[in-house]
C-alpha cells in the first residue's frame, strides 16, 4: 500500500514536471526591435490619424480664402445685355442694344483684411498638425506602456506559479515519503492551481494588449528604446501645441472679426455700358458710353448683427483658452506628483523586498526542518511574491509616468 502510494506521487510529480515545460514552451513572449522606435510609431499613428482629414479641408479653405483675397473684384463681376424693338408694337423700326460690365468694388480696407486673414489661416494648418502629432505621441506612449506593463505582470504571474509549481512537486515528494500528510498535498495543488489561473489572466491582458498595439500600429515589435529622460522642462509654457493652437485660433478669429464689418455691407459698383439705338424711321445708329457708380449711404445697421457674432466667438475662444490652459496646469502637477510619490515608494519597496525575501528564505528552511506547517510558508510565499510583484511593476510604472509627464509638458516624439 506504501509502495502504491509513492508510485501515485511520482507519477503525480512526473505529470507536473511535463506540464510545466509544456507550458513554457508555450509561453507568449514579447518582441523588441531596433527598427521600430517611439518616433516613427508616432509618425505612423499621425498618418492614419482620423484627424488628419480635416487638414486637407482647413488647405483648401486656406486656398479659397487666399484666392479671394487676391481677386481683383470684392464679388463676381457681370455682364448685362438688352435689346427692346418695336416689333411687336408699331413697328415703326425703333431698335435699342445695351451692353454693360458691373465691377463690385473693394470696400476701404476690405482686401486688407482679407489678406491677414488668409495668412492667419494659413499660420495655424502647422500648429494644428502639431496638435494632432502630440495626439499621436500619446497613443504611441499608451499602447506601448500598455503592453510592457501587461507584460511585466505576466513574467510576474509566471515566476509566482512556477515557485507554486516546485514547492508542489517537493511536498508530492515528501507525502510519498510519508514525511507530511495527503492534505498537505491537496494545499499545495490547490495554491499552484490558483497561481496558473492567474498567469493565465494575466497571459489573456497581455495578448489583448499586443493585439490592440498591432492593430493600431501595424507592428509586431515593441522598440526596444521605449524609456524617455524625464524632460528638462519643468512647467507649462505657451509652447505647448494646445495651447498655441488656441492662440492661431484666437488671431484668426480677430482677422474674421476685422473682416465682419464688411459682412452685410454693400459694395461699391462701377458699372462701363455701350448703348446702340436706332430712331424711328432712320437706317442711322446712335451709339454712346455710359459709366455708372454706385455706393451704399448708411449700411451701419446691417453690418452690426455679424460684427456682434464675431466678437462673441472670439470671446467664447478666449474663455476656452483660458480654461485649457488651467486644465494642462493642473493636469501636469498631478502627474508631477505621482511621479514623485512612486519614486519615495519604490524607496521604501525596495527596502521592504529585501526584508521579505530573507523571511521567505528562513521560513523555507524551518518548513524543510518541519518547524512550520505548509500554510505559514505559503503566507509567506505570498506576502514575497507580492512585495517583489509590486516593486518591480512600480519601476515599469514610474518610466511609464515619466512618459506621462512629458506627454503632459507637450513633448512631441
Amino acid at each position: 500500500m506504501l509502495l502504491s502510494n509513492r508510485m501515485s506521487g511520482v507519477t503525480l510529480i512526473a505529470f507536473g514536471l511535463c506540464w510545466s515545460q509544456c507550458l513554457i514552451a508555450q509561453e507568449m513572449q514579447v518582441g523588441y526591435s531596433d527598427a521600430v522606435t517611439m518616433t516613427s510609431l508616432t509618425n505612423g499613428l499621425y498618418q492614419r490619424h482620423p484627424a488628419r482629414l480635416n487638414e486637407t479641408a482647413q488647405q483648401e479653405q486656406v486656398d479659397a480664402n487666399a484666392k479671394l483675397a487676391d481677386s481683383f473684384f470684392a464679388d463676381v463681376a457681370s455682364i448685362k445685355l438688352r435689346h427692346q424693338n418695336d416689333f411687336i408694337g408699331s413697328n415703326d423700326g425703333l431698335q435699342e442694344w445695351e451692353g454693360n460690365v458691373e465691377m463690385p468694388l473693394w470696400l476701404s480696407g476690405q482686401k486688407q483684411q482679407q489678406l491677414v486673414l488668409s495668412e492667419t489661416m494659413s499660420a495655424e494648418l502647422p500648429i494644428y498638425q502639431q496638435q494632432v502629432r502630440l495626439q499621436a505621441s500619446s497613443m504611441a506612449r499608451e499602447l506601448v506602456w500598455h503592453v510592457v506593463q501587461a507584460d511585466v505582470g505576466k513574467k510576474q504571474a509566471y515566476q509566482t506559479w512556477q515557485s507554486a509549481l516546485k514547492l508542489t512537486q517537493d511536498v508530492m515528494s515528501r507525502v510519498a515519503a510519508g514525511d507530511l500528510a495527503k492534505t498537505e498535498q491537496l494545499l499545495s495543488r490547490s495554491h499552484s492551481l490558483e497561481m496558473q489561473n492567474e498567469y493565465l489572466l494575466a497571459e489573456a491582458e497581455l495578448e489583448y494588449a499586443l493585439k490592440n498595439y498591432q492593430y493600431l500600429t501595424g507592428e509586431t515589435a515593441l522598440p526596444v528604446h521605449h524609456i524617455e529622460p524625464l524632460s528638462t522642462q519643468v512647467e507649462l509654457t505657451e509652447q505647448h501645441p494646445q495651447l498655441q493652437l488656441y492662440d492661431y485660433r484666437i488671431s484668426t478669429l480677430r482677422a474674421q472679426q476685422g473682416l465682419a464689418r464688411f459682412d452685410g455691407a454693400t459694395n461699391s459698383s462701377l458699372s462701363i455700358g455701350m448703348r446702340s439705338e436706332r430712331e424711328v424711321s432712320s437706317d442711322d445708329y446712335v451709339n454712346s458710353v455710359g459709366v455708372d457708380f454706385s455706393f451704399a449711404l448708411d449700411d451701419t445697421t446691417y453690418r452690426q448683427p455679424m460684427v456682434t457674432a464675431a466678437t462673441r466667438a472670439l470671446a467664447d475662444t478666449e474663455v476656452e483658452r483660458q480654461q485649457l490652459n488651467r486644465d494642462l496646469k493642473i493636469h501636469l502637477v498631478a502627474q508631477q506628483h505621482a511621479l514623485e510619490t512612486m519614486r519615495k515608494q519604490l524607496h521604501v519597496l525596495t527596502e521592504k523586498n529585501s526584508v521579505t525575501q530573507q523571511y521567505l528564505a528562513l521560513q523555507q528552511h524551518a518548513f524543510d526542518l518541519g518547524e512550520i506547517d505548509l500554510v505559514g510558508l505559503l503566507r509567506s510565499q505570498i506576502i514575497a511574491s507580492k512585495t517583489q510583484s509590486r516593486k518591480q511593476m512600480l519601476e515599469v510604472n514610474i518610466n511609464y509616468m515619466i512618459a506621462n509627464v512629458n506627454q503632459a509638458l507637450g513633448v512631441i516624439l
